[in-house]
């Protein structure tokens, strides 16, 4: 019989039914199912079904029930255990994006694919096992498809193998450490799905040879030798480039024109072990499955589930003790609308108090529906602030999210107090003012919504995005201060607009004014049934259009639209009770031109009772 910890015999006891259960680890507080949000730092909770057992640890920080996170798979070596493996790797202290199951095997080891041991002979079905792990991960909790991770020490390095031979549709990166590959399963392996790979190997590694196996019943390939097979297995024809990471560490890398990488990292003084000298192995793991990811989110960002997908959310800063802000991107010219707009304003805003930036479906990292709109975001609005667990909020709306807001309070959530809305350039909602909205471009759009359509998937305004992106960036670098450019966050700035070149968000540029039209007619009176202070910012940069207008008639509509618009902004802010910010010579970009206009409003709202 297998010897087992005290606490794992526990653990895998079963239910007269063979169904599972939940163990909970001493002094530990997880619960079952999705768990509550913010669950207890180093919550771990052991789960038994059918004489198989595995331990779910989540992020050292707290569980959110609602976020999505990343699957990753540990398995341990020969002879040990789950609970080892996670004390060894610890992968849930050093990330918060990732659900970790550490599996334990039925047998002493794994079925690792040689044919050739106890699991094997025992019919252990360790492959069917874990494919139903992750099966049932997707079923219990909020993880994103397609990225899952797994990764093996030893024995359990070499079963990451097979994992990978038999069913890499399942992953998008694998990891084995201590372990080259036995000869059996390089004859027998075919990786149908190209998978990003790393091999980590000591060169003095005594029990799986670095140098390979001659054996008759278990022969082992060298580390050089199963790199070379597994990159072929995973279509990679190129040569590989040889890189130092370090002074006794160096990489083998084959790269493919897919963005596939496969790596052997060779520790030259490493031995049988986890970690080495120059090199933390579960960082390092961590670090190459962040690189594979098709999701790569920059810190302070989350995606959070709703019935209609994810949302892309950017928290930062603390608690103030009275509201959170919630800052919502609004169209520029080009009718790019995403968080980017925040790249400079929310550091500053932070300094004030917990703010979240909401990304609209289709937007940065939120996921892809077929209508993007203001109203479709408007109706999960209220759900969302109960995820953030926004008590009381202040609404910062640039541009046309300003419809958003108005959606949102004629159906606001009941438990969320709205102290207060900041609107900067907001829609004016005034019938000549719609109008003007509603046609060019976008009516255009809508009389002809196949063919845009067609013809933006088939990639023909890609140049022109290219253009345009790259022109919103030298002209908001014009207009930051030379105080204000320290705040200035261009690596999020930038990983957020260089999505904007991809076809599906270019796609969604003109589904979104397409939609514009609708969303209009939907908030055409409602600024009539405002109860909440309004503050508007409002920038004079129609005299731009209005100095570059063909003729006259276009001229006099641009100054109708100009002076009522002052005058409408201005009435909303004096009817309810908020303020009033005149901007002259200002650009549309108020968020990047006068970030301090908005805080100095933000702070005045803080100050109402």
């Amino acid at each position: 019989m297998l010897r087992l910890l005290p606490s794992t015999i526990f653990a895998i006891c079963l239910t007269a039914c063979g169904g599972s259960e939940v163990v909970q680890d001493k002094n530990k507080n997880a619960s079952s199912g999705q768990g509550n949000v913010n669950q207890p730092v180093d919550s771990t909770k052991v789960i038994s079904t059918n004489g198989r057992s595995y331990r779910i640890a989540f992020p050292e920080t707290g569980f959110d029930e609602h976020k999505t996170y990343k699957l990753l798979l540990a398995f341990h070596g020969s002879g040990g255990s789950a609970k080892s493996m996670q004390r060894m790797a610890q992968f849930e202290k050093l990330s918060d994006d990732y659900i970790v199951v550490y599996p334990k095997s039925k047998e002493v080891e794994w079925d690792d694919g040689c044919g050739c041991n106890v699991a094997h002979r025992l019919n252990a079905m360790d492959v069917e096992f874990v494919v139903d792990i992750v099966s049932q991960m997707h079923n219990e909790y909020n993880l994103l498809e397609g990225e899952n991770y797994a990764v093996g020490f030893s024995q359990g390095g070499l079963f990451s193998q097979n994992m990978m031979c038999k069913h890499s549709e399942l992953f998008k990166a694998v990891v084995s450490v201590a372990s080259p590959m036995s000869e059996q399963l390089a004859a027998s392996c075919t990786i149908e799905e190209p998978t990003n790979y790393m091999m980590v190997m000591g060169k003095r590694d005594g029990t799986l040879p670095y140098d390979g196996l001659v054996h008759i019943n278990f022969g082992l390939l060298s580390a050089p030798s199963a790199i070379e097979l597994i990159a072929k297995q995973n279509q990679i024809n190129s040569e590989y480039i040889e890189q130092a990471l370090a002074s006794n560490v160096k990489a083998r890398v084959y790269n493919s024109d897919l963005s596939l990488t496969n790596k052997l990292i060779t520790i030259e003084q490493g031995y049988h072990t986890w970690s080495f000298n120059n090199f933390n192995t579960s960082e390092q793991v961590l670090r190459f499955f962040n690189d594979s990811s098709d999701v790569k989110l920059p810190a302070h960002s989350a995606l959070y589930r709703l019935n209609k997908g994810d949302y892309h959310v950017r928290s930062m800063g603390e608690h103030n003790g009275k509201s959170d802000i919630v800052l919502l991107s609004g169209a520029n010219k080009f009718f790019h609308s995403d968080s980017a707009w925040a790249s400079l304003i929310q550091p500053m805003l932070a300094e004030h108090g917990k703010v979240h930036v909401i990304d609209r479906l289709n937007n940065a990292w939120s996921s892809e529906v077929d209508a993007p709109s203001f109203s479709l975001f408007a109706q999960d609005l209220p759900e969302l602030l109960n995820v953030l667990k926004v008590e009381s909020v202040i609404f910062i709306a640039f541009a046309n999210s300003n419809l958003a807001t108005l959606m949102y309070q004629n159906q606001a959530n009941e438990s969320v107090i709205t102290k207060g809305m900041i609107w900067i350039d907001p829609d004016i909602l005034l019938p000549h003012s719609i109008n003007q909205y509603q046609s060019g471009h976008v009516s255009y759009m809508r009389e002809y919504k196949n063919e845009f359509i067609e013809h933006v998937s088939a990639g023909s305004w890609t140049e022109r995005t290219v253009e345009r992106v790259a022109q919103e960036r030298e002209e908001i670098t014009a207009l930051i201060s030379a105080e204000n450019k320290p705040d200035m966050d261009w690596n999020y700035y930038d990983a957020v607009t260089s999505q904007r070149v991809q076809i599906s968000k270019q796609v969604t540029r003109i589904k979104e004014m397409m939609n514009y039209y609708d969303d209009l007619e939907t908030s055409r009176y409602l600024a009539d049934n405002l109860n909440v202070p309004v503050s508007i910012i409002d920038s004079d940069f129609e005299r731009i259009d209005i100095g570059n207008a063909e003729d006259e008639e276009t001229k006099a509509g641009l100054l109708q639209w100009q002076t009522q618009g002052t005058q409408w902004s201005k009435d909303i802010a004096l009817q309810t009770q908020g303020d009033y910010y005149a901007l002259e010579n200002a650009s549309h970009q108020v968020l990047f031109e006068h970030p301090e206009i908005v805080v100095t409003a933000l702070k005045k709202v803080l100050e109402r009772k």
